[in-house]
Parts: structure tokens; C-alpha cells; sequence
């Protein structure tokens, strides 16, 4: 399938939009076998595949004890070997720590593996001893983030890596191999100066859940698109969150409760820098579930109707396999999903007129 066919699937057509799973690889504590569930969790996104989602999106973060994917780049290359048509893309890769030539090299690869379906999703990071251990300054973070796109973006289309910047400097050398079309850039943000350099630089918006309400966000990226002239054009919208079907909605939260606190917990601890005080476990009990897509396919269903109706997205991803949930528990959430509440969704906001 050519680039121009597969963007056009996985940002939506006139059926409604399109749906995805998100992957960070990631265990609660106790761990066990990481080559058994990195093996469980490519199977899963085969499955996902076979049972119509359009997209594998992958995530990073560096030096914690439950072993979160550091190497987005590396695990597309694989997804893309294992797949044939859905899109593979970064939700995030964290720019500022990385060499941007090296990013460009290794997402050509991947694209060129795949087939031309890769989406290389970027976002500026925040967690510092990611920025220590890696030796980069975490101050800088939006000047490498800007230059990196604009780096890796000359790479991609011109073949020369010759540049001159605040924070890179490289000599004029050819840039080879490189993709068969354009390769899209898409960016992640959360603070509305973030969202500003976004709309001005990406050719898409990757939304989570932590930034806020989907709404909100997406009132300012479409602001933002209309301050930098680009409000016609073509900017898919990705929203990113937590959903978990079951036939019983108590149990559902039995399911994912654990792995939704425990996720929320490892966040704020990250966020939080070490002359800090510590952010205290979120329990349970404590959880906002009117922020999470969790219950019956119905249930479910009605919530991302909702969803789209307050911030249209093309294409929403969810958690594949939250920390702590097992392998089945995973593989019969994707079917529900799938048979149950896609199809209603995508009748729901198909139906309504643009």
C-alpha cells in the first residue's frame, strides 16, 4: 500500500475515524520475562492488525525500574516486519535527547521497511534525569526541539545534512538512504507555547489524555493552525488515551484500576525533579474515572462519540496492554473493541455532517 493510501486510512474518511493501539512495553513490578512479553505484545499488535486497527504507535522513557520501552525506533522496525498495512509511528520519541541525524537515519530505515508507513512522532520531554543521564541540556529542550525537526526534516527531503543552528551544527555531507515519499512529522504537546511551535512546525497533532481536556486542545491547535495560515490544510488529529471494553463494567475496573493508578503514579513521580517533594501513590479509590474509556462496549462507545463530538479527532490509540494486565485480558479487549464499539462510533460520527 502507497504512503498517500495508508495517511488517508489512518487519518479518517468520510466512515468516521480510525483507531489504533499505543505501546510502551512497560511491566508493574514484579517483572518477569521481558523476551516472553515483548514477544505477547507483538503478537497482540498482529492481532490488532488482523482485527482492523489501522495504526501502532510506541512510546519512550529512559532508566526505570519497570522497564518502559527506551528504543522506539528499533521496536517500529520490528512491528514493520510484522505487519502489512497499518501505520507504524512514535507517540513519542523525546527529540531533545537525541542526535536529529540519527533519528532521521533510523526512521528512514524503518520507513523503508514498512513500506512507507511510518509516522515519526515527536515531543520535547520533561523528566530530568532523563536529560542528565543522557547529557543534554534540559533547559534547551524547545530550541533542540525546533532544530531537530528542521534538521531532520532537510535530511529527509534535500539529502544534505549542512546546517548551522543554535544548538547543531554539521557539515554539508550527502543524507542517503532516503524515503520513497514524504515521511510525515507529527508533535506532541502539552503547554501552549508548545502548541503554537507544533501548528507551526508539524504535519500533525499527537493529543494524550495528561495534557488535559481533549477539547480544550483541540480549540488550540486549531487556533494556532489559523495564526500560522495553515488552517486549511490537512492536519490530522490523534487523540491518546486509556480504553478497556468488557462485557461487565465492574469488572473492567477491577482489570485496569491497578494499571491506571499505578501509571498515573510513575507520571508524577517522573514530572517531579528530586529537590522536590515526593508526589504520594494515587489509589485506586482516588481515580477520575469519568477521564477514563472504561466499561461495557456501550458504555465505551458513547464516551468516544462524546469525545469526538467535543474535539473531532481521525485517529484515537489506547493503551494495548496497560502494566499489570495480562496477555488474554489484552487480546479480548482489542476484539470487543473491534467488533463492538468501533463499528458504532465510526456510524456515529460518520453520520454527522463535517
Amino acid at each position: 500500500m502507497g504512503r498517500r493510501a495508508e495517511e488517508a486510512r489512518l487519518i479518517g474518511n468520510g466512515d468516521g475515524p480510525s483507531f489504533g493501539l499505543w505501546y510502551d512495553f512497560r511491566q508493574r513490578p514484579p517483572l518477569g520475562d521481558y523476551a516472553a512479553f515483548y514477544a505477547e505484545c507483538l503478537e497482540e499488535i498482529e492481532e490488532g492488525e488482523r482485527l482492523g486497527f489501522t495504526g501502532a504507535w510506541l512510546s519512550e522513557h529512559h532508566f526505570v525500574d519497570d522497564g518502559y520501552l527506551p528504543s522506539p525506533l528499533v521496536v517500529a522496525a520490528a512491528v514493520a516486519a510484522r505487519t502489512k498495512s497499518m501505520t507504524i509511528g512514535t507517540n513519542i520519541l523525546l527529540l531533545p535527547m537525541h542526535h536529529p541525524l540519527r533519528v532521521a537515519e533510523d526512521a528512514v530505515a524503518v520507513d523503508l521497511i514498512s513500506g512507507g508507513r511510518f509516522v515519526l512522532g515527536v515531543g520535547q520531554g520533561y523528566v530530568q534525569h532523563e536529560f542528565e543521564t543522557l547529557g543534554y541540556e534540559r533547559r534547551y529542550r524547545p530550541s533542540l526541539f525546533e532544530e531537530g525537526i528542521e534538521v531532520i526534516r532537510q535530511a529527509l527531503e534535500e539529502g544534505r545534512t549542512g546546517y548551522e543552528g543554535k544548538r547543531w551544527r554539521f557539515d554539508d555531507l550527502p543524507f542517503e538512504p532516503r524515503p520513497s515519499g514524504k515521511l510525515p512529522i507529527y508533535a506532541g504537546a502539552f503547554a501552549d507555547p508548545a502548541i503554537d511551535r507544533a501548528a507551526r512546525l508539524a504535519d500533525g497533532f499527537l493529543a494524550s489524555a495528561g495534557g488535559g481536556a481533549f477539547g480544550e486542545t483541540y480549540r488550540k491547535v486549531r487556533g494556532a493552525l489559523e495564526r500560522h495560515g495553515r488552517g486549511d490544510e490537512g492536519f490530522p488529529y490523534v487523540a491518546s488515551g486509556v480504553a478497556f471494553v468488557h462485557e461487565d463494567a465492574g469488572r473492567a475496573r477491577e482489570i485496569v484500576g491497578p494499571a491506571i493508578s499505578y501509571q498515573r503514579t510513575r507520571y508524577a513521580e517522573w514530572g517531579t525533579d528530586r529537590e522536590e517533594p515526593r508526589p504520594d501513590p494515587i489509589q485506586e479509590e482516588d481515580l477520575p474515572w469519568e477521564r477514563y474509556l472504561v466499561g461495557t462496549p456501550g458504555e465505551v462507545a458513547e464516551g468516544l462519540i462524546e469525545l469526538h463530538e467535543e474535539a473531532p479527532y481521525d485517529h484515537f490509540c489506547f493503551w494495548g496492554r496497560l502494566p499489570g494486565v495480562t496477555h488474554e485480558e489484552a487480546v479480548e479487549n482489542m476484539r470487543l473493541f473491534s467488533t463492538e464499539v468501533a463499528p458504532r462510533v465510526r456510524e456515529a460520527a460518520g453520520a454527522r455532517p463535517a
